[in-house]
């Protein structure tokens, strides 16, 4: 670490809780201290949980890319950024590069963390990039070309189900003996192939398993996907938390739910995996285009805007709305998605609507806060 004050005609209390990595002027953040070793600088919260290095290198994230694990989900993937949700049996960690060029030097800057830290942990680097030493340029995203192409891992639930398996086992859950009409329904059927129930349709103890805590939550979060243009929800995930069990329903293209029992310190990658973000799919930078609140609800016109990016965006056959909500923890997750732009940033007038193209990490921050959110609740 450089221990001297970079020139500035205004005297700042703060040059004592300044280091400097390459070219780049860097603000210690409260609650961290700076040190240096053999990897470059590194920022430590107080608590030791969470570190972020600093180091003055010119590898490109390519070579990071290369050595993702394959059971990864790969978040985002640009030449600046490289974004990855790594899971394992009851937890996810978070690995976040970013490569930023300061006065003709390339710093990286990274972070690895437990999902739980990582929204505030990346809040924290957004805030040295973006300071009175720093202005952040919002550059169009550059894809990594060794990610084309490359398979998005995602965790898979255990089972397949019709729709309406949950709602058959709320309905017949104390019923030793179930109508033979709703055995042989659809839902019914489903549930006896998946062993949720018996026989005579009464719910087995793997059934119980499975509805215990949808009837008896501590928590739930419902997160849905509708286009702007329509009322119709075309997806729909939901995950209900009793203690330390967890059960997720999701909606697949077929019409078919994805049902199962998971770890609840895996919720977040099971919503990211869910929301299936295209890590190379962000224009992540644009002018804002402003429309009519109408033209907003109806894309069937023409396009009222000649930025290139919106018109990319309005030729796209759906926009994906995504919102949901936990009331227990307080906590929620919205974003817009769109084929070929990515992320969305988007601001409501009483007759109009600002759109603006935005990184898909915005995103990921704001679903893993809702996750977190609803892991919390087990922790009280």
């Amino acid at each position: 670490m450089t221990q001297h004050v970079p020139w500035d005609p205004w005297p700042d209390v703060r040059w004592g809780s300044l280091m400097i990595v390459g070219g780049l002027v860097v603000e210690v953040p409260d609650g961290w201290t700076a040190r240096s070793d053999e990897a470059g600088v590194v920022l430590d919260r107080r608590d030791g949980v969470v570190s972020i290095v600093f180091r003055a290198a010119g590898e490109p994230l390519a070579d990071d890319l290369i050595r993702v694990p394959a059971d990864a989900l790969l978040l985002e993937a640009s030449e600046d950024r490289l974004l990855v949700a790594l899971p394992a049996v009851d937890h996810v960690r978070i690995r976040d590069d970013r490569l930023v060029a300061d006065r003709g030097v390339l710093v990286r800057i990274g972070v690895e963390c437990s999902v739980e830290h990582w929204p505030a942990t990346s809040r924290i680097v957004d805030d040295v990039l973006d300071s009175r030493w720093h202005r952040v340029e919002h550059r169009p995203v550059v894809p990594i070309a060794e990610s084309a192409g490359r398979d998005r891992a995602a965790p898979s639930l255990q089972w397949k189900a019709h729709p309406d398996v949950l709602d058959h086992l709320v309905r017949f859950r104390d019923r030793g003996l179930v109508p033979g009409a709703a055995r042989r329904s659809e839902a019914g059927t489903s549930a006896r192939e998946l062993g949720f129930v018996g026989r005579f349709g009464g719910v087995t103890d793997k059934g119980d398993e499975v509805i215990g805590p949808v009837l008896d939550h501590d928590a739930v979060l419902t997160v849905k996907v509708s286009d702007p243009g329509t009322a119709a929800v075309t997806g729909r995930w939901t995950c209900w938390v009793q203690g330390q069990r967890c059960v997720v329903r999701a909606s697949r293209s077929d019409g078919t739910d994805a049902l199962g029992i998971i770890a609840v310190g895996t919720i977040p990658v099971h919503l990211l995996g869910w929301l299936d973000l295209d890590p190379v799919g962000s224009v992540g930078a644009g002018e804002p285009v402003t429309i009519s609140t109408a033209q907003y609800e109806d894309r069937s016109g023409p396009c009222p805007s000649d930025v290139e990016w919106f018109r990319t965006a309005w030729a796209a056959p759906t926009w994906r709305f995504v919102s949901g909500w936990s009331h227990e923890s307080g906590t929620g997750v919205s974003g817009l998605l769109v084929p070929g732009v990515g992320a969305l940033r988007w601001e409501r007038g009483e007759h109009e609507v600002t759109l603006q193209p935005a990184r898909n990490a915005s995103v990921v921050r704001n679903a893993v806060s809702a996750a977190v959110g609803l892991m919390a609740v087990t922790a009280r």
